[in-house]
């Protein structure tokens, strides 16, 4: 029985390597798209600059256009002036009167383009800090994608493998003895088996096994299971040692001999 037990364990530690193996592998997409997403926030930061940057360079060409506008405003007023179109004092006073309006107007139009002019500035290079952003997070992004992608192939092989001696072993345990494993394992999430530590206690449920019971898995000599989970037990403590007995000294047997012929 203790070989039948050496392969349950075998069987248990193959099944739940395989296991371990097959939800790393079903994870890795979710891996990939987890390594994407600092690429995605570095492309939204860049996207949202450009669209700032963009649209404070098209106000600023709306202002010196507007600028533009104004100056020639301000020139054709000034030439009123020289050409002696006003006749009249009235008429001059209220001239120059739009004139200082026309100027006022344009000194407001310039304080904002010089506003604009340094907000451009700043989103030009908050965009190229973020394209810089973006770069650098799409080569971290594709190194990594390339790794999680190429694993698969290692895990597909260690698989195949586990697999492959998962069919050995099973061939070698009793059929009785395998389909209660197999029951075990398929309503315990996988374990079938659990160890018995040096303290007796269940490595599973971390209940204490009854003393009795710990002694007969450290013989190995039939199946024990716990009272609690009812998993299959196995030592898993010190080694058990058997000391030999002793033998007697010839001297003492003699004297043994003597005093029983007495």
């Amino acid at each position: 029985m203790k070989e039948q037990l050496a392969r349950l364990i075998a069987l248990q530690e193959a099944d739940l390597r395989l296991e371990e193996l097959a939800e790393r592998k079903r994870r890795i997409p979710e891996m990939i798209e987890a390594a994407r997403q600092p690429l995605l926030s570095s492309q939204a930061t860049r996207d949202t600059t450009k669209q700032e940057f963009e649209k404070l360079t098209k106000d600023r060409k709306a202002r010196e256009q507007e600028l533009a506008v104004q100056e020639q405003v301000i020139s054709k007023l000034q030439d009123r002036t020289t050409k002696g179109e006003i006749k009249t004092n009235r008429e001059y006073q209220a001239h120059l009167l739009e004139i200082e309006l026309a100027k006022k107007k344009r000194g407001e139009i310039e304080e904002q383009l010089l506003v604009l002019m340094d907000g451009v500035d700043v989103e030009k290079k908050d965009l190229e800090q973020a394209e810089a952003a973006v770069k650098e997070t799409e080569q971290r992004f594709t190194a990594e994608k390339a790794s999680l992608e190429g694993s698969v192939g290692a895990l597909d092989e260690e698989l195949a493998g586990l697999r492959q001696k998962r069919e050995t072993v099973s061939a070698t345990i009793e059929p009785s003895l395998l389909r209660n494993y197999e029951k075990l394992r398929a309503s315990k999430k996988g374990q079938a088996l659990a160890g018995v530590n040096k303290d007796g206690t269940c490595m599973v449920c971390r209940l204490h096994v009854q003393p009795q019971v710990v002694a007969e898995v450290k013989r190995a000599t039939s199946i024990q299971t716990c009272s609690q989970c009812h998993r299959i037990l196995y030592w898993a403590g010190e080694p058990v040692q058997v000391l030999p007995v002793p033998e007697k000294p010839t001297d003492a047997v003699e004297v043994e001999e003597a005093e029983t012929t007495e």
